[in-house]
């Protein structure tokens, strides 16, 4: 990226709060890249993103929880026990209990879960190292370490409560569809 376009990226969002600049980017980024997942990999390949985060996450440390995947990852417990099921009927990977817990189950890579991981990687490589390609070594690890500490401070206090709402809006809006439903 030049200076100038450096300059211009920062002038756009002079002004605004936080949420309204970087938790706005840091969401476009998001959906872009699982967009990009979808079409260029989960269609090919049939593995879900959030199998992907899963089996990912398997395979570079073999042995672990659904807890511990669901804390890594930023997921929703339910939804890694939903790419689990996926990723077991696929036979991508297997679920055996904890020899040292057997109250706790462990995630381990088939065969053909570390043979499309492989190639699923390797995509993925490439998408991150273009995206990223727009940052220098030492931007990308200042990158690194920040989002490092930022996830470090989200798995450590946690989002605070909202506050209340000022009105019903579930049944204001509700009422809303059923008055536009009548015309």
């Amino acid at each position: 990226m030049t200076d100038v376009s450096r300059a211009e990226v920062g002038s756009e969002t002079a002004g605004l709060s936080v949420e309204r600049t970087l938790g706005q980017r840091i969401h476009a980024f998001s959906n872009m890249t699982s967009g990009n997942y979808y079409g260029r990999t989960e269609l090919v390949f049939g593995v879900s993103l959030p199998e992907w985060r899963v089996l990912r996450k398997v395979l570079l440390q073999p042995e672990v929880s659904q807890v511990e995947v669901a804390a890594a990852e930023g997921l929703n417990v339910m939804n890694v026990s939903r790419a689990v099921s996926g990723l077991r009927r696929k036979t991508l990977i297997e679920v055996r209990a904890d020899p040292e817990d057997g109250r706790r189950s462990l995630l381990f890579a088939t065969t053909l879960g570390e043979e499309i991981g492989a190639e699923i990687a390797a995509r993925e490589q490439l998408v991150y190292e273009t995206v990223f390609g727009a940052l220098g070594a030492d931007e990308i690890e200042e990158l690194d370490r920040y989002l490092g500490i930022i996830n470090q401070r989200l798995r450590d206090i946690g989002l605070p409560d909202a506050p209340p709402p000022s009105r019903d809006w579930v049944a204001i809006l509700d009422e809303a569809a059923r008055s536009n439903e009548s015309k």
